[in-house]
Parts: C-alpha cells; sequence; structure tokens
C-alpha cells in the first residue's frame, strides 16, 4: 500500500489515463508530471526548468535531429528506389523476393537515418509495388513496418545515443553491440517472410538478373550504400564522433543528390526542414518531459523501490532479472513511444542491473531490440501505425498480419539476452 501511494505512482497513473483519452505521449508526459509535482507536492516547481534544460544540454543529442533531416533527405532523393533494384537482383527470385528486398532495403536505410519513422517513409512506396504484383496490402504494410525496426537496433542508431545519454556508456561501444543482433533481426525476419511467401505463392516482380544488370544497379547504388560505409567507418576509426558522424551524413546526402540524383531542388529544403523540425519537436518534448517524470520518479524513492523488489523476485539471478525487465519492456513498449521508455524505465532498473553485474552495454542492445518490437505492437505501434495509414489499411487488421514478425522479433529479444556474446562480441573489441 506505501508504494500505491507513492506520488510518483499516483502521478504514473494520471499519465495512463491520459493516454486512454488519445492525448499525445508528450502532453501525457508534460501534464502528469505537473500534476504530480503541484498537486501532490512531490517538488519544487521551480526545479522544472533546470531539468528540462539539463536533460537537453547534452552534445550527443544533437546527432538526433541531424539524423531525422538526414533520413527525411535520404526519403526525398530516391536512394532507397536505388537500393530496392540492386535487393531486387540479389534476392527477387527467391519466394517472397520483393518482400525480402524490402526488408533489406529497410536494414541498409536504417544503417543511413538511425531512425524508424524514416525508414517507414522511404519505403513507403513499396506498399503499393507489392500489392500491385500479387501480395495481400496489410502483408506489404507489414513487411515495411518489419523492415523499420532495424532503425532502433543498426548503428547509427538514435536509440542507442539516448540510451548511451542516459547511462553515459561509450556510443561507439552501443554502436557495435547493435551490428549482432541487428544481423540475427535480419536473418530471422527474412526466414519468416521466405517461409510465408514460400506457403502463400508470393513472389517478386520479374526483373533481368544478368552480370550486366547486376553491376547496373551496383553503380546506380553506389552512392546510397557509400553512405554507412563513410559514417560507420568514421566513427570506428575515431575520425568523428557519433554527433559528428550524423551532421556528416547530412552534408554527404545532400553533396550527392545535388551533383549526382539532382532529386531535391534548393527551393525544396524549406518544405523538408519544416517536416523534419515537427518530428524532431515531438522528440525534444518526449525527452524533456520524460527527463522531469523520471526525475520525479528518482527523488521519491521509486528506483529504490523497484531495485529491491527486482532483486527480490530474481533472487539476485541476472537472468532471471533480465526475463523480468524484458516482461516490463514489452508491457511498456505497447503503450509508450520507445524514447519515452528510455528515459523513463532506465534511470528505475540501472541500480539493480549494476547490483546484479549486468553489462550495460549487452542491456542497452536488448532494450534497444526489445523497444523495437514496440513499433509493432498494438496499441501505439507507432512504425506500424504509419505504415498502415500510408498503406491504407485498418490498423487492426496490420496488427494481425505484423504478428509473425512480432512472435520472430520476441524470439530475437531471448537470444540476444541470454546470449550476450551476440552483442558483445565486436564491442568488447574495443
Amino acid at each position: 500500500m506505501e508504494t500505491l501511494s507513492n506520488p510518483s505512482i499516483i502521478g504514473f497513473t494520471v499519465f495512463i489515463g491520459l493516454l486512454l483519452l488519445n492525448m499525445p505521449v508528450f502532453a501525457s508526459l508534460g501534464l502528469a508530471a505537473l500534476f504530480t509535482i503541484v498537486v501532490l507536492d512531490a517538488a519544487p516547481l521551480t526545479v522544472v526548468p533546470y531539468i528540462l534544460g539539463g536533460s537537453l544540454d547534452k552534445f550527443p543529442l544533437l546527432a538526433t535531429p541531424l539524423f531525422i533531416i538526414a533520413g527525411a533527405m535520404i526519403t526525398r532523393s530516391g536512394m532507397s528506389q536505388r537500393i530496392v533494384n540492386l535487393s531486387q537482383i540479389v534476392l527477387g527470385q527467391l519466394p517472397g523476393g520483393l518482400a525480402l528486398a524490402t526488408l533489406l532495403t529497410g536494414a541498409i536505410i536504417s544503417s543511413m537515418s538511425g531512425s524508424n519513422i524514416a525508414t517507414v517513409a522511404a519505403l513507403s512506396f513499396l506498399i503499393p509495388a507489392m500489392a500491385n504484383v500479387g501480395y495481400p496490402r496489410p502483408f506489404a504494410v507489414a513487411v515495411v513496418a518489419a523492415g523499420c525496426t532495424f532503425g532502433v537496433v543498426i548503428p547509427p542508431s538514435i536509440g542507442m545515443i539516448i540510451y548511451g545519454v542516459i547511462t553515459e556508456q561509450s556510443i561507439p561501444k552501443l554502436f557495435f553491440a547493435g551490428i549482432g543482433p541487428g544481423l540475427l533481426m535480419f536473418v530471422v525476419l527474412g526466414t519468416c517472410i521466405y517461409f510465408i511467401s514460400r506457403r502463400n505463392g508470393y513472389r517478386g516482380q520479374a526483373v533481368e538478373r544478368t552480370l550486366s544488370s547486376f553491376f547496373g544497379a551496383l553503380k546506380d547504388a553506389f552512392w546510397g550504400l557509400m553512405a554507412p560505409v563513410i559514417i560507420l567507418g568514421g566513427i570506428y576509426s575515431g575520425i568523428f564522433t557519433a554527433t559528428e558522424a550524423a551532421a556528416v551524413a547530412v552534408v554527404y546526402i545532400f553533396l550527392v543528390d545535388q551533383f549526382i540524383y539532382q532529386k531535391i531542388g534548393l527551393n525544396n529544403y524549406p518544405d523538408l526542414l519544416f517536416e523534419a523540425g515537427k518530428t524532431i519537436g515531438v522528440i525534444v518534448l518526449i525527452i524533456a518531459c520524460s527527463s522531469v517524470f523520471a526525475w520525479i520518479w528518482q527523488t521519491q524513492g521509486l528506483a529504490a523501490i523497484i531495485t529491491g523488489n527486482l532483486t527480490e523476485w530474481s533472487g539476485g539471478n541476472s537472468n532471471l532479472m533480465l526475463l523480468i525487465i524484458n516482461g516490463l519492456l514489452i508491457i511498456s513498449g505497447a503503450f509508450l513511444e520507445p524514447i519515452a521508455a528510455m528515459y523513463l524505465l532506465v534511470p528505475l532498473v540501472k541500480p539493480a542491473l549494476v547490483g546484479a553485474g549486468v553489462d550495460l552495454i549487452h542491456f542497452g542492445a536488448i532494450m534497444t531490440v526489445n523497444l523495437s518490437m514496440a513499433h509493432l505492437t498494438p496499441p501505439v505501434g507507432v512504425g506500424l501505425f504509419l505504415a498502415a495509414r500510408i498503406g491504407n489499411v485498418p490498423f487492426e487488421t496490420a496488427a494481425k498480419w505484423a504478428l509473425p514478425f512480432v512472435l520472430c522479433e520476441a524470439v530475437v529479444i531471448l537470444l540476444v539476452t541470454f546470449f550476450p556474446s551476440i552483442s558483445l562480441f565486436l564491442a568488447s573489441g574495443i
């Protein structure tokens, strides 16, 4: 009863209530935090500006808006279409060839933009393309949504950057920790698409598959494929930081488009930046409001209560503790936007994880894989919701078709959780 009367618990209940009333996540967080501070007298109101400013005054966070802008530029430059054409030649002869090409393109685009939402936008043209060659439209929507989930995991991941800021862990190490889980996700999701397509007779478009067509498509997609090489190569070689890499990505895509693709006119940039700015604004508000709520939870002793309960329930066993936390993340991911989930939950579970000897780099991989699944799970499911909206498919229908992919990602979560080497075999080398 003492825990239930804790102001932070009451405030969180208010937050859930506001979400159920269909209020935006950032507004629900902000109003619930304000209610907890003012009505429940949890803290002086004067501390709020300091928390808001401090939460955003972090150099690595600059990478977030820059990667979002890069994602918007990728969508308009036609890079994704060129990469799809190459993927089609490589994978198109397999059952579900176009769907597999969509998945592969999603992985590549994610390694340039770091954003799930940007990846959905870049892949959206493939929904009618798949429908036109015989794929059910809800299946096409589910495939595009599954293709977007790599953005949280594969570097340069905005989710990894934010997790690194919260936990003060090395962002390059976290990027390395995302490579193994990202590749595993591709294999598991690709296998699922292959067998579903084989059973139902889904095939790709008929395209010419000769050496000349392959090298022609490779030449066409070359500049797009070089983007992740430059971005990640620069980070891992120490030439620039993750934040600087985001700026490099924007400049690189701008130069490639201006001098080679010539798809985005200079007069289009105000509109492009405005659209990207709306996404950036929402993310900034979520980070700021989540930070206030997380601070309240810390000062009201909720972190200590959670640590005690996790230790008691798991008996100090790190594997059992991770299993319990995964369950908490899955439930939270169904209702919370992933960035908000990170800011709210990481400070609560970090003390228990450190006490149990869990490597925080490993947990970063676990958390990002878990929250990548949140883009597919209702009632929020941001990636699936956006894909369903673009594909003109009811969200409930899209959710049913996405269920096999949700189960696949659950398998990946368990594998990454109980086999740390999947995420740490590269990260441990730096």
